[in-house]
């Protein structure tokens, strides 16, 4: 086994244990080259950027099986990929729908029951954030309605980092369990992309 593949086995053991220095050193590891790898994808550092995020968010979730992974690389990579893969396909079904959403809209029962699922969605998420409670409500909606970065957050309320990860973390998979629990399949990324009315 290669030093840096047995640095990384390493790492993952010590972030399945909870250690967010660990957590920090591999996202640091990978970002040069999954910003590289997913840039040329999106096309927008912007995007790519949320991308990353999203790819570290399913590590640390999943950390407890961390130690059963054999080539951290790889499947860093699988998560990166599957993520970005279900990104470009949503846009693309969105840009559609936009280009022809009057015809679609007006013309096709497809189109009143796709509108109406949406608005059924939106209001659910709306329903699921409000039942959060006050602070998690507040970093939630300085995420997604701000647009405010983890690190921007944890300065403007006075907490550190990996409070407000794990209340943002939290916060969503409170919101993907009601939804769930309301009849909508949604995956957690597609709750990261999200806007409340």
């Amino acid at each position: 086994m290669d030093s840096l593949l047995s640095h990384q086995r390493n790492l993952f053991l010590q972030i399945e244990q909870g250690n967010e220095e660990a957590f920090a050193e591999l996202y640091a590891l990978y970002v040069p080259v999954l910003s590289s790898f997913l840039t040329s994808l999106t096309h927008s550092s912007s995007i790519t950027d949320e991308l990353i995020q999203d790819t570290f968010l399913q590590v640390w979730l999943n950390r407890d099986k961390l130690s059963t992974i054999v080539h951290p690389k790889a499947w860093i990579f699988k998560i990166a990929t599957h993520i970005t893969y279900n990104f470009l396909r949503r846009k693309i079904t969105e840009r559609k729908i936009l280009d022809h959403s009057d015809v679609f809209l007006l013309t096709t029962q497809v189109g009143v029951e796709e509108s109406y699922y949406t608005r059924q969605l939106f209001h659910a998420v709306s329903e699921a954030v409000n039942q959060l409670t006050p602070q998690r409500k507040k970093i939630y909606l300085m995420s997604r309605e701000g647009g405010l970065t983890i690190p921007e957050i944890a300065q403007k309320l006075g907490l550190s980092h990996s409070t407000v990860k794990n209340t943002l973390v939290t916060s969503l998979e409170y919101i993907r369990n009601y939804l769930k629990s309301n009849g909508f399949n949604i995956s957690m990324l597609s709750i990261l992309f999200l806007k409340t009315l």
